[in-house]
């Protein structure tokens, strides 16, 4: 018996600390972007991302062809955007692309998102 109890005290407490890896007070802002015809979408994954401690900075519609769901990161966010990615559900993360800004994580959800 003594032995299931500690084995079952580190897993509660590994749990809570990957989720609270990056304390909402040191997140970057997040602009978030629909790349579906799915109304409301950039807005309602919004509202998740600032359940989970995120400041989201903006919701739009995003032109162009995007492959899947994605985070993207800019140089030394790489952390911060695996987090938000986890916190709403996206598998995917990738380096900012050039016309993206620099200071912040630009999400943009595609057709694959089920979040």
């Amino acid at each position: 018996m003594p032995s299931s109890a500690p084995a079952s005290e580190p897993t509660p407490t590994t749990a809570p600390s990957t989720g609270a890896s990056i304390p909402p007070s040191e997140r970057p802002a997040v602009e978030m972007y629909n790349n579906t015809s799915r109304k409301g979408l950039a807005e309602d994954v919004s509202i998740r991302a600032r359940q989970a401690g995120w400041t989201v900075a903006g919701a739009d519609n995003w032109h162009g062809k995007i492959v899947g769901s994605t985070v993207y990161y800019p140089p030394g966010m790489q952390s911060e955007a695996a987090q938000l990615a986890k916190d709403i559900a996206i598998s995917r993360t990738k380096d900012a692309l050039a016309n993206m800004k620099k200071d912040r994580l630009t999400v943009i959800l595609t057709t694959d998102y089920a979040g």
